[in-house]
């Protein structure tokens, strides 16, 4: 349960990296007002929906017919969004919407699509509910919805909410969410990376029971949203970070993912590309292996130059010097489809033929 500025904290990340939240909490607690508030500070628009009250054509488009043939018509809060340059989106009540409206919400979480409009780039939605047990009318969320989502549980303090009160609600808590960087991406994915690696069934693990489906857990989807959301939080806001983790892939995976990634220990990936021999140790676990040079390879294909591609086979190099050929040749093959127009692979690379075999570089090699 997070406290509300690790809320705020986790809807700006999750907002920065384009992935959908859901506000969890007993009725009362000031869902609408913090995404009302958060939208003010921003100086942006808010446009609320209440699911329970919209039938499907309300988010999937309404059918009409034009003389160049039948298009989606977008509602009129869609227009006013993309009218104003995008904002705030606040799926209100979200366990009051039934399940033909859940299915309509689909394209409009995840891909920004209502009807036949492309909602603007940037746009944030946020989604608000009740827990089912008391919310009135309440549904189930679809499991395709709810894995759409970033589930954050709050309650706000009573300091926070004698804040909101003397401040009318306006005055949001500051978040603490950062840009990123190629470098953060890497470190971040690299970390996922090796541990999924490590732990292939963690990948997609579908729920046993219904209840569960209507929550956070893992799949593809989510292990990619995780990869984007938690670049933009700070390495030492573990209230944020852990908020992130169990509000996309679930607290089961989520607490085994955060113990793998505290004893991986994981190096800067620009520390080792700079200096490959001793940044790392090579004959560590194969999964540590994997994920540092997958963060080699994430930060090379992030920077997307001739010289970063050419200076990530460094550690590739001392990997497979080291007796990890195998994994080496595995990253090898990542990182040759990422490869800039005319860039060739280093010499000191060209004698672990296996590798660059593997890689589908042997041409460019000789």
């Amino acid at each position: 349960m997070a406290d509300l500025a690790t809320a705020v904290t986790v809807l700006d990340a999750n907002g920065r990296a384009g992935v959908p939240s859901l506000l969890i909490s007993g009725p009362g607690m000031g869902k609408s007002s913090l995404v009302r508030g958060l939208a003010a500070a921003d100086g942006v628009l808010c446009k609320t929906v209440l699911g329970s009250l919209r039938e499907p054509s309300d988010f999937a488009g309404l059918p009409v017919v034009r003389e160049h043939g039948v298009t989606l018509e977008a509602p009129a809060w869609a227009k006013e969004l993309v009218a104003g340059g995008g904002g705030y989106l606040f799926l209100d009540e979200l366990t009051t919407s039934p399940p033909a409206v859940q299915a309509a919400m689909l394209a409009v979480a995840l891909d920004l699509t209502v009807g036949d409009v492309q909602l603007p780039k940037g746009t944030r939605v946020i989604a608000g509910a009740n827990p089912p047990d008391c919310a009135a009318g309440g549904y189930e969320l679809e499991a395709p919805l709810a894995n759409r989502f970033c589930h954050v549980e709050f309650t706000p303090s009573v300091d926070e909410w004698l804040d909101g009160m003397s401040t009318g609600w306006g005055a949001p808590p500051a978040s603490r969410a950062v840009a990123t960087d190629e470098q953060r991406v890497a470190l971040v994915r690299s970390s996922i990376t090796g541990f999924v690696q490590r732990n292939p069934d963690a990948l997609d693990a579908f729920p046993s029971s219904a209840a569960q489906t209507g929550g956070a857990w893992p799949s593809r989807r989510t292990w990619s949203m995780l990869a984007a959301v938690l670049p933009h939080l700070r390495e030492d806001d573990n209230a944020a970070i852990n908020t992130a983790v169990f509000g996309l892939i679930g607290e089961g995976a989520g607490v085994e993912f955060l113990e793998w990634r505290r004893s991986a220990d994981l190096p800067d990936p620009v520390a080792v590309v700079e200096n490959p021999e001793s940044a790392f140790d090579w004959q560590s676990r194969p999964d540590l292996v994997w994920a540092v040079l997958s963060g080699v390879t994430a930060w090379a294909v992030g920077r997307g130059t001739v010289e970063a591609w050419r200076s990530a086979w460094g550690p590739l190099i001392a990997a497979a010097e080291a007796g990890a050929p195998d994994v080496a040749g595995a990253a090898a093959r990542t990182l040759a489809k990422a490869r800039p127009a005319k860039a060739t692979v280093p010499a000191s690379a060209r004698r672990f033929a296996p590798m660059l075999t593997a890689a589908g570089l042997m041409e460019a090699a000789a």
